[in-house]
């Protein structure tokens, strides 16, 4: 069976209404008919759509503790991996005190000690505005947009439109 749109839905049922205009209110057993395919069995397919729906929060729930348990297991191997660090650093300096070229080398690669400059700035109050730069940003006010757009403004660019959507009053 062709699985059908929300459109060609929308369009059965408008037909199944003209039918029952045409009739004068007599619903034919066609129409009945077109009726009963247009909605099916609307109650199972809705407990489905709920029971998924409540599966998929569960479902979210779990991945939002598993992102959470990611986030330290994270933090802890990027401390154990800091203290790996410093130690090394610790070695390779102790061979450089000594004379020795700091460098280690293995199957699993090379150490080095790396040398970079970077800027620090104890006080910032005291560097000179000219060293200082400007971010300006903007965003739309969608507030006042739609305020205005209800008390007739008009906003280029903008208009209000109705949205349609489903909602599900869970029994407690």
């Amino acid at each position: 069976m062709k699985k059908r749109s929300t459109y060609d839905i929308q369009q059965a049922a408008f037909a199944w209404l003209d039918g029952i205009e045409d009739a004068e209110g007599e619903v034919s057993e066609d129409a009945e008919a077109q009726l009963g395919v247009i909605l099916g069995d609307v109650e199972d397919k809705a407990t489905a759509l709920f029971y998924a729906r409540q599966r998929t929060r569960s479902l979210q729930a779990e991945a939002k503790e598993m992102a959470e348990i990611a986030k330290v297991q994270k933090a802890k191997w990027n401390r154990q991996e800091m203290r790996i660090m410093a130690l090394l650093q610790n070695l390779l300096e102790a061979k450089e005190a000594t004379g020795k070229k700091p460098r280690i080398e293995g199957a699993w690669g090379t150490a080095h000690l790396r040398k970079t400059q970077t800027l620090q700035i104890p006080d910032k109050e005291a560097v000179d505005l000219k060293w200082h730069k400007e971010k300006i940003t903007t965003s739309i006010d969608t507030v006042a947009i739609k305020k205005a757009l209800k008390e007739g403004q008009e906003v280029k660019g903008c208009e209000l439109i109705t949205v349609t959507a489903s909602s599900i009053l869970s029994k407690k």
